[in-house]
């Protein structure tokens, strides 16, 4: 009887003691199985905390290139001309006239000034060797017209030759910055009429004055207030 209680008890420890390491055994692989499941729930979190902070990014990156490009539109951007001292070397800053008003004085210069550059710089097969080069002539000091005739001596530098009936250019003025009380800077462009239609960007630095002269009656209707050109230079405007 004894015998066999002793015999229950030990077959009840035995089944119990193998129950535990079956267990054991079972357990290192759901522990594995467990950490695997949260890795991958970790990288899912933090993936989709990373498409978030992605599309915040984006979002950020739009709203800053639209303000950029209305802050762009919306800025005027105006040339600026820098003048240099002849004598000191210093560098100041030109400011245009920003009135849209004129006096007569002003208004009657820049319509010669204009009229010489136009005369000067711009090419009509029809009154290049007439007109043109009269009113250059009557328009400026001898200095400055015997100057001319000089330059345009150069084959590099005569229209005639480059242009001959084949072309004509013409000329736009884009701004005035009065520097001095005789003395206008002018930012112009020269056209080509045809052809090519090519656009030269011109700036020149004109001084001038009002000077007595004895003209005919046909001179006088090219420059009826003795306006003369004594001081010209014009360059490429790379600006």
């Amino acid at each position: 009887m004894l015998d066999n209680i002793f015999g229950f008890f030990k077959s009840s420890d035995k089944a119990q003691n193998d129950a535990k390491s079956e267990q054991n055994q079972a357990n290192p692989l759901k522990i594995t199985q467990n950490w695997y499941e949260e890795r991958a729930d970790k990288l899912i979190v933090q993936r989709n905390l990373l498409i978030i902070l992605l599309i915040i990014l984006l979002i950020f990156m739009i709203i800053s290139t639209l303000v950029i490009a209305f802050v762009v539109k919306s800025k005027q951007f105006d040339p600026f001309v820098i003048q240099l001292d002849d004598t000191t070397g210093r560098a100041s800053v030109v400011e245009p006239i920003s009135s849209p008003v004129l006096t007569a004085d002003e208004s009657l210069t820049r319509y010669f000034i204009k009229k010489y550059i136009n005369a000067r710089e711009t090419y009509n097969f029809v009154d290049f060797t007439t007109l043109a080069r009269t009113t250059i002539r009557l328009l400026s000091t001898s200095n400055l017209f015997y100057g001319y005739l000089g330059y345009i001596r150069d084959k590099n530098n005569d229209p005639s030759l480059k242009y001959q009936e084949n072309n004509t250019t013409y000329l736009v003025v884009k701004s005035w910055s009065k520097i001095a009380s005789d003395k206008y800077i002018v930012r112009f462009s020269v056209n080509e009429a045809t052809g090519n239609q090519t656009v030269y960007n011109k700036i020149a630095v004109v001084s001038y004055a009002y000077v007595p002269m004895q003209l005919t009656d046909s001179e006088l209707d090219i420059n009826p207030v003795g306006f003369q050109v004594n001081g010209y230079r014009v360059d490429d405007d790379n600006s």
